[in-house]
């Protein structure tokens, strides 16, 4: 009876502190969205800067601690060497292939839109946990949008059946967004042609059946989250344990 006691107090104390914790992560979450306000202006320096709408100042060229009459001639060096160039070629394409969770995705047939790619913001929700990536991109051959999305669903509350389990912020499922491909753009599929005997005539014909293509844009149509979380196998799990960690990743950076 003593240890019942004991265990119940326990248990009880630790029902509080999820509550406690989850409160602060709510917190976190507010302080997510000021700081987002307050980090938005470098953000769209940088964009500016990467589509060449304008030219970084000298000041901004210098690097911490470098030498800045070595860094200045240098400046000027390339400044001549690249007069017709404006803005920075391939910023957002160049990121993709030396990040090896993104690398991984990005297919060589990604590449041309990726160079389209102008930035990547994040936002997030008042409303409710979770964040939203955004990706602007300049005028292409491939797409119609200017700006395609991923919005991640979070869940920061105990749960009603094991509060003690609970262990901050988890994403529980994403949502991608409709890609309006030109003809015969679209890099998420391809089409494969087939003969196919046709019966009782001894014939045969082509026929064509489209197919899904590896390819990064796959990342705006994750897969979805089943109501019954047991229902959920190792590859559809792989799957989405990957899409999580892939926003993550582009959310803390």
């Amino acid at each position: 009876c003593t240890f019942l006691f004991y265990h119940k107090q326990w248990y009880q104390r630790r029902v509080r502190a999820t509550k406690i914790e989850a409160d602060f992560f709510k917190q976190v979450h507010k302080l997510e969205i000021e700081y987002a306000q307050r980090y938005a202006p470098l953000y769209q320096r940088r964009a500016a800067i990467v589509s060449g709408e304008v030219e970084p100042s000298a000041t901004e060229c210098i690097m911490p601690g470098e030498d800045q009459d070595n860094e200045k001639s240098d400046s000027e060096k390339q400044e001549n060497d690249n007069d017709s160039i404006t803005g920075i070629p391939g910023f957002w394409l160049t990121i993709f292939k030396n990040t090896e969770i993104l690398a991984e995705m990005t297919q060589p047939h990604d590449e041309p839109i990726l160079e389209a790619l102008r930035d990547i913001n994040v936002s997030f929700p008042e409303n409710s946990m979770g964040f939203v990536l955004e990706f602007h991109f300049a005028a292409n051959d491939f797409f119609e949008d200017n700006v395609l999305t991923k919005t991640y669903h979070m869940k920061s509350e105990p749960d009603d059946f094991d509060p003690v389990a609970f262990d901050g912020p988890e994403i529980i499922g994403s949502t991608g967004c409709s890609i309006n491909w030109k003809k015969g753009k679209n890099v998420t599929q391809k089409i494969v042609k087939k003969k196919q005997r046709m019966k009782g005539k001894g014939q045969t014909r082509i026929i064509q059946k489209t197919i899904k293509e590896d390819s990064f844009f796959n990342f705006f149509s994750p897969p979805s989250m089943p109501e019954d979380e047991e229902s959920v196998d190792e590859e559809l799990e792989a799957l989405l344990t990957t899409d999580f960690e892939i926003g993550q990743y582009i959310r803390e950076r």
